[in-house]
């Protein structure tokens, strides 16, 4: 795992290469928006050369950095970093080897803390009787419902979910569409935890989730025959179809062979939020298909009931523009924890 001294000014030196690189010293400190002593700014960078995370191109006053591929995938990035206001210059393209390694990105610690919740989860299910189980995945599944859609841009509260899911009743001057969205992902939630999508490795069980969670929206349902933007950032994402049905196939393939499941699960989360393979509802059908590789390997869904939407984004985003997992990864070992603790506990 790397880490740096300085993250901070670190991430920052970092973003800039990253969206108007190669560059040189001086037009990093520009970018940076501040006077940082030339000393200074020399050391963060042969640091972040070092840990071979950015490379020098030319020699002595012309030289310029440029970022390494795939060296920062693990790096703890500062996400601080994404407010500020200046747009993205360059564009960032879909990056073909970003699935061809699996390195993991955790610590040993952090995977002791992976084992000692799938084992809390696993003692909870052995020692919950059926009916009591029913309930806390009821619960669960309402929180997701609600958060899951939050995250896309709903604007229905907790309880106003709980009244529309337990009782059928929409909330009173809310979009039809915000209860259609989120009454579809109860329904996905149901059908993991009942065990119905079993060919996990599958384009088709891709599609037919997303098929399910877009129901009645109004958004096409096969993969897409178009470009799509993202907003927020510059990344570009692969146009044609035959490509998007590779690249799935691709991330599934090496998902398959991953022996970790929550790192498998972490793969799906970003990969498919990545390949972007649908006009729309890309993340959602990703965060559904992380939850059905855990609940398939006897391990709890994620109800990301605690987590900032804003924050995700940028998370997102770090991987898209950096091909830097670290932050996404980190944000969901935080809410596996939280949500067994929440609903999965004995």
């Amino acid at each position: 795992m790397v880490r740096l001294s300085k993250i901070k000014q670190e991430s920052q030196i970092l973003y800039a290469i990253s969206q108007h690189g190669p560059i040189g010293i001086s037009e990093i400190n520009k970018r940076l928006g501040e006077n940082t002593p030339h000393t200074t700014l020399s050391r963060y960078i042969k640091e972040l050369r070092d840990n071979s995370l950015i490379a020098a191109l030319g020699s002595g006053r012309a030289v310029k950095y440029a970022i390494t591929q795939g060296a920062i995938r693990a790096y703890d990035f500062d996400l601080s970093v994404y407010n500020s206001s200046d747009i993205a210059t360059s564009q960032t393209l879909f990056n073909h080897n970003l699935f061809n390694s699996c390195e993991s990105v955790f610590t040993d610690e952090e995977l002791k803390k992976i084992n000692e919740i799938t084992a809390q989860y696993r003692a909870w299910k052995e020692k919950t009787p059926p009916e009591y189980q029913k309930l806390a995945y009821e619960r669960c599944a309402i929180e997701f419902a609600w958060k899951s859609s939050q995250i896309e841009g709903n604007t229905y509260s907790l309880l106003e979910t709980e009244a529309l899911i337990k009782n059928k009743i929409e909330a009173k001057g809310k979009p039809h569409d915000d209860a259609t969205m989120i009454i579809n992902q109860k329904k996905v939630f149901d059908l993991i935890t009942a065990g119905t999508f079993t060919d996990i490795f599958s384009v088709q069980t891709i599609t037919d989730m997303h098929k399910m969670l877009i129901a009645d929206l109004g958004i096409p349902h096969d993969l897409r025959i178009a470009h799509v933007g993202i907003t927020g950032t510059n990344y570009i994402p692969l146009q044609f179809q035959s490509q998007i049905r590779e690249a799935l196939e691709r991330l599934l393939a090496l998902v398959q062979k991953t022996d970790d499941s929550f790192q498998s699960a972490l793969i799906l989360l970003a990969g498919i939020a990545y390949i972007q393979p649908f006009a729309d509802g890309n993340k959602r059908t990703s965060r559904h298909m992380a939850n059905a590789l855990l609940y398939k390997n006897n391990m709890p869904p994620v109800a990301w009931r605690m987590v900032d939407e804003v924050e995700y984004k940028k998370c997102v985003i770090a991987f898209y523009e950096l091909g830097n997992i670290r932050p996404l990864a980190l944000l969901w070992l935080e809410n596996y924890i939280e949500t067994t603790r929440a609903f999965f506990t004995v």
